[in-house]
């Protein structure tokens, strides 16, 4: 086990920050240069102590960006975080915290934008950081005050399906069938279907970040395709989990070399 180096006057390195907190050495320093950690104290040098606020600082940050939350939206609502702790935080309040900082922002709404183009067209492995970058107009340290990673952009990426969706389903307008519903919805939904079925693969073979991606984004289909199902109220939630479920199965059946069901 790695003994604790305690600086000199109380708290601990960063090194033992780490440890404590999960996060890598580099990431630490990124975030105390953004602004995101109380700032330590410093001993001598590029020596700095820390202590339980960094622990519980960092803790926070690491619970946010695991929900996407952009680092410019981190920085704005930390403070209030950690004196009510994300613990037992609903599902509805985790999306709200998503949201705020996502769409309502441009630059981020742009990248998320060209992203889920690109990783519906190309792939995970055939999409780079720096070509998301320059189809958005934004430099690479832009992009990293959003997302932390390829990985994190193509979560939220695929996340973002919903709100996408939704927004093209709200112009449209008006009242649906079951069956109009499920033609507007298919072909909403056929160019990010390879995007969909990356994310529900990458979920099987258990990667970082993946769980859930899937479910989520048919549960936010559901809610928005709701409303515009005719006839209205307590029937038109299973109606709209019919649709969506049958979409996303006939999305993903020929890739998977099944034959359609009719």
């Amino acid at each position: 086990m790695t003994a604790v180096v305690h600086e000199p006057g109380g708290g601990f390195g960063v090194s033992e920050l780490a440890a404590r907190s999960g996060v890598p050495v580099p990431t630490i320093h990124h975030y105390r240069k953004l602004g995101l950690l109380p700032p330590p104290r410093q001993r001598s040098g590029k020596r700095f102590a820390y202590d339980e606020r960094h622990v519980a600082a960092l803790g926070a940050i690491r619970a946010l960006r695991a929900h996407q939350v952009p680092l410019d939206r981190v920085r704005r609502i930390l403070p209030a975080v950690l004196e009510h702790p994300l613990d037992g935080l609903t599902e509805e309040g985790w999306a709200a915290l998503v949201a705020d900082g996502s769409t309502a922002d441009p630059v981020a709404g742009r990248l998320l934008e060209v992203a889920r183009d690109a990783f519906a067209r190309h792939g995970y492995d055939g999409v780079s950081v720096g070509e998301i970058c320059d189809a958005a107009g934004v430099a690479k340290g832009t992009f990293y005050r959003y997302f932390d990673s390829k990985d994190a952009v193509f979560v939220a990426a695929a996340r973002s399906t919903v709100d996408a969706v939704g927004q093209e389903l709200d112009r449209r307008g008006g009242t649906l069938s079951e069956r109009e519903a499920r033609g507007e919805l298919e072909t909403l939904l056929a160019p990010l279907a390879p995007l969909l079925l990356e994310a529900a693969t990458r979920e099987l073979r258990d990667e970082p970040r993946s769980a859930g991606i899937v479910a989520s984004v048919a549960q936010g289909l559901t809610t928005r395709l709701g409303p515009r199902l005719r006839p209205p109220g307590t029937r038109a939630v299973p109606a709209a989990r019919r649709v969506v479920e049958a979409v996303l199965m006939g999305l993903v059946r020929p890739a998977l070399g099944l034959r359609s069901q009719y």
